[in-house]
């Protein structure tokens, strides 16, 4: 999650929505880190994950926080550069950027961004994840479009449209491949 959010979405000015999404427009029109910024934002998140769910999920959470954030941060120094056509970034973006968030989500666990709390709020209130994730996305669609303008928000609001239902799809793909193995 961390090398799509940092060669793909923050070099195309397009996200799928999420933490990721947020931070991305948070430190472009900041002039901040991207990893530094999304581990601000995780940190927020696990606070409230702590607050209002289980410890272990708390746990898990900030895990997963740690881990993308600081990948953010290490991929930020690569010296790659992925100069890709936006809509081939965008339909990149649209098909496979919530998979690796759905191999965690299969297994009841998140990259300690929107989809900790979309699950924490799915668990509640008895909501769909995608419901819970499409409400989260508004906040990165504004500050996408703020950041970037109309062409960067309009984008990010069809990609996070998408990006709840990408998460339960891939998440029931996974879910399918990964016990279809475990049965002899």
């Amino acid at each position: 999650m961390a090398a799509v959010t940092v060669f793909v979405e923050k070099d195309s000015k397009i996200s799928s929505g999420g933490v990721s999404g947020l931070s991305i427009g948070i430190a472009d029109l900041f002039g901040l880190s991207v990893g530094v910024t999304n581990l601000c934002i995780k940190l927020s998140i696990f606070l409230l994950i702590l607050l209002f769910d289980s410890k272990i999920t708390a746990f898990w959470t900030v895990i997963g926080a740690g881990i993308t954030g600081v990948f953010m941060v290490l991929f930020e120094h690569a010296p790659v550069d992925l100069d890709w056509p936006r809509w081939v970034a965008f339909a990149f973006i649209l098909l496979f950027a919530k998979l690796p968030i759905a191999l965690l989500v299969s297994k009841g666990l998140s990259t300690g961004g929107f989809t900790a709390v979309a699950q924490l709020i799915a668990h509640r209130y008895r909501t769909p994840l995608w419901v819970s994730l499409l409400l989260l996305n508004v906040l990165a669609v504004a500050v996408m479009y703020l950041a970037h303008g109309l062409v960067s928000g309009l984008l990010t609001a069809v990609a996070s449209l998408t990006a709840g239902v990408m998460v339960q799809v891939w998440s029931d793909v996974t879910n399918r491949c990964l016990d279809a193995r475990k049965t002899p």
